[in-house]
């Protein structure tokens, strides 16, 4: 009698495991925070501020689009571009940093922590997870803030605008905590509030989660769209340890 093989493939096609569901929703091992208009309200004045910044990088020598209709950011990395590649990195800071640290202080005097933010630290911390921040904020007033607000120790490391030579949405800050951390990006989680936190993150190859009403509207993000929009800081306990 001749045997055919097919029942028996069939069989054992059954007996195979079932494939993860690659749409699921997965847990992430570590978060990245961003801190003003994400772990605190935005405060800083970006108008008055912005041109200041502009006129100082013009007395520089500075010119050019990224100069006229630049951000505080992205007129600090384009300046930044220049003086690393001439070795004079140290002069932009002693020129332009203490405008970026006076509009810090600035807005210090106003910060108040986002409803549940040092709640949501604490609950990450709890689950195991590796919790850090990148921010474009200079040392000085972070330090404050994260001692005013209780968050100092929930965060490792804390990268300000004052350990990296380019800001957000350059990556480097971001992609320095991985290094710390010896994580792939997609374990990894960014939580910010801007289109420079998308294109930091999406530079970094990690995902990202923005929160509403912070430094941009969320209809800003129609060109930048991040991979989850929250409302208040509650809904992340939930996204990042699903």
């Amino acid at each position: 009698m001749r045997l055919t093989w097919l029942p028996i493939l069939k069989i054992l096609a059954l007996m195979q495991p079932t494939p993860p569901d690659s749409s699921a929703s997965h847990a992430y091992q570590a978060a990245i925070f961003d801190f003003e208009g994400t772990l605190v309200d935005f405060q800083w004045r970006l108008a008055p501020a912005q041109d200041e910044l502009r006129r100082a990088f013009t007395g520089l020598g500075f010119s050019g689009d990224e100069f006229s209709h630049g951000n505080y950011a992205t007129m600090w990395n384009a300046a930044a571009d220049l003086r690393r590649s001439q070795g004079r990195m140290a002069e932009l800071r002693e020129a332009v940093c203490p405008i970026y640290d006076r509009w810090d202080a600035d807005a210090l005097s106003r910060w108040a922590p986002r409803t549940g933010a040092a709640e949501l630290l604490r609950r990450l911390a709890t689950t195991g997870r590796r919790v850090g921040m990148v921010s474009n904020i200079g040392r000085k007033a972070l330090t404050a803030a994260l001692d005013r607000f209780q968050f100092a120790g929930l965060l490792l490391p804390v990268v300000s605008r004052d350990d990296v030579s380019f800001m957000k949405p350059r990556a480097e800050g971001i992609l320095r905590v991985l290094t710390d951390w010896q994580l792939a990006p997609d374990a990894v989680l960014f939580v910010g509030d801007s289109r420079a936190d998308v294109r930091g993150a999406r530079a970094a190859g990690l995902p990202v989660a923005i929160i509403r009403g912070g430094e941009c509207a969320e209809t800003e993000f129609a060109g930048d769209p991040p991979d989850h929009m929250v409302s208040h800081l509650g809904e992340l306990i939930e996204l990042i340890a699903a």
